[in-house]
């Protein structure tokens, strides 16, 4: 296809080492509670707005501080097939984006590391004068911030939705592949959301042969 946008998650994708799991494990969350919550969010026992208040309250309870939040966030690991397939789209003059669940100091960060032209996150933190953090503020739920993300690239770049790609490879990135009608499912074998992409593949380095 004639791809005018593509459009990246970021953990997972661009990166090797997601973001909220480290900094869930550097203040103590344990993996199982992490999954648990997770788990209710998506099967719909719980809604965004508790999830994100179970996080917050984990983390002032921990006292999470500013230091090590950005020392944690600070230590990032890029795909190394990012490098090369944002190199090669913008010798192709296809504009890049990142579309995350995640927070804008961290995405913003990677962005500027590969070059992508524009980045969206989900996320931000905030802590207080002693550095203690305080809370955290969210777009909406991570579907629907995809998908009202990339529709606000797309009008500002006067792009229809459907002459982009998206890359993704969980579950809150399925509402992105249903607007472009061009997801490619990156190193996943989920039944579920094989059914939802347009395309699978298992490195970045693919998506040459898939655009004219």
């Amino acid at each position: 296809m004639k791809a005018r946008i593509v459009f990246f998650d970021c953990d997972g994708v661009l990166t090797l080492d997601p973001l909220w799991q480290k900094l869930h494990t550097a203040v103590g969350l344990p993996k199982n509670l992490d999954t648990k919550w997770f788990n209710e969010y998506y099967s719909g026992k719980i809604d965004f707005i508790t999830w994100v208040k179970n996080i917050e309250d984990y983390y002032r309870k921990k006292k999470l501080n500013k230091e090590l939040f950005e020392k944690t966030l600070n230590q990032i690991t890029i795909n190394e097939e990012a490098f090369q397939i944002t190199k090669y789209l913008k010798k192709r003059k296809i504009k890049t984006a990142i579309i995350s669940s995640g927070i804008d100091y961290y995405i913003e960060k990677v962005a500027k590391i590969l070059g992508v032209d524009y980045w969206r996150s989900n996320a931000s933190f905030h802590f207080d004068k002693e550095g203690i953090f305080t809370h955290m503020d969210c777009y909406t739920d991570d579907p629907s911030a995809k998908v009202i993300q990339i529709k606000e690239i797309c009008s500002l770049l006067k792009v229809r939705p459907t002459e982009t790609i998206f890359v993704g490879d969980s579950v809150n990135d399925l509402a992105a592949f249903e607007l472009t009608k061009h997801g490619v499912l990156y190193r996943s074998k989920k039944r579920e959301y094989k059914k939802k992409a347009w395309r699978r593949i298992t490195s970045l380095l693919t998506l040459k042969g898939m655009i004219k």
